[in-house]
């Protein structure tokens, strides 16, 4: 499989920073997801997440190591999972329609 593109890991970081947002606007605790440990959501924390799903998904330690496919699989995961708190946050990407085709 290809490798993950560089439009996609734009995307990524657009999508954690759009997530951060939508949890932080919903007044969902970061504690939900870090235990013990209460801070507003940033991007680079649900990129943690994102990679927290690839270790465990696909024992991939760096999103950039993921493929086209496995990169989608992560961001349904986050967006599955964001779902039980009312939040879905679309793909960002000037290449949906690619993006898409993984669906």
């Amino acid at each position: 499989e290809k490798q993950r593109t560089l439009a996609q890991n734009n995307s990524l970081h657009q999508f954690c920073t759009d997530v951060a947002r939508e949890l932080n606007n919903a007044g969902i605790s970061k504690e939900v997801f870090y235990k013990n440990i209460e801070a507003d959501y940033t991007m680079e924390n649900i990129k943690d997440l994102a990679r927290a799903f690839a270790k465990t998904k696909f024992n991939k330690e760096r999103t950039r190591d993921l493929t086209t496919k496995e990169m989608v699989e992560v961001y349904e995961e986050i967006n599955r999972h964001i779902s039980q708190f009312g939040i879905e946050v679309s793909w960002p990407s000037n290449e949906i329609n690619s993006f898409e085709q993984y669906l």
